[in-house]
């Protein structure tokens, strides 16, 4: 049941990691373009697109819209889509040991994962989503598609939240499954 949710949570964060990529690259094109459509507008051979190109001028915003998108990415695919052994570990001691003590130390290493999450978490979210500079600081030129309103600067660093928490939940997945499972299987099991 455990292992059904955890790969369910896995796909549905692929996803939306998938969907942020092409988003990021799609306003990345629309950067270059609006960027350089005035210097190449001079080439077009029709007359009206010519004149439609060189009168575009630069999206300022897109650098921001892709800065915010790819702090998403990356949190949230080191935090569920990157799978356990694809993350770089230095294992040459949990190699050496043997079955039981590497069970020991996985479950350890999850436990004190889960402490320094559930501790620094409060201050995290104080820092972040409590503080009022952060609701005051704003994004420059990014904005809310429906009223407006510029983006406040704490959703820039809200996906270190995300990370927190489900760094949470994959490690008392993998506690879990360690508990659940034999000594005999030493490898590195997905989570």
């Amino acid at each position: 049941m455990l292992n059904i949710l955890m790969k369910r949570l896995s796909r549905v964060a692929e996803a939306i990691a998938a969907i942020a990529l092409a988003a990021i690259f799609i306003v990345f094109l629309l950067q270059i373009f609006t960027r350089y459509s005035g210097k190449i507008s001079q080439w077009m051979p029709v007359e009206n697109l010519s004149l439609w190109m060189s009168e575009i001028e630069p999206l300022r915003w897109t650098v921001y819209l892709i800065s915010l998108l790819w702090v998403w990415l990356i949190f949230l695919g080191c935090s569920f889509v990157v799978r356990e052994r694809d993350h770089v570990a230095f294992d040459i001691l949990y190699q050496a040991a043997p079955p039981r003590l590497r069970k020991f130390m996985t479950i350890l290493g999850a436990i004190i994962l889960i402490a320094v999450m559930l501790i620094s978490l409060p201050a995290t979210w104080d820092a972040i989503m409590a503080n009022r500079l952060m609701e005051l600081k704003k994004l420059q030129t990014l904005r809310l598609p429906i009223t407006g309103d510029k983006i406040s600067i704490k959703w820039l660093f809200f996906p270190y939240l995300v990370l927190m928490a489900l760094l949470i939940i994959r490690s008392i997945s993998r506690i879990f499954v360690e508990l659940r499972t034999n000594n005999q299987n030493t490898e590195v099991k997905e989570t």
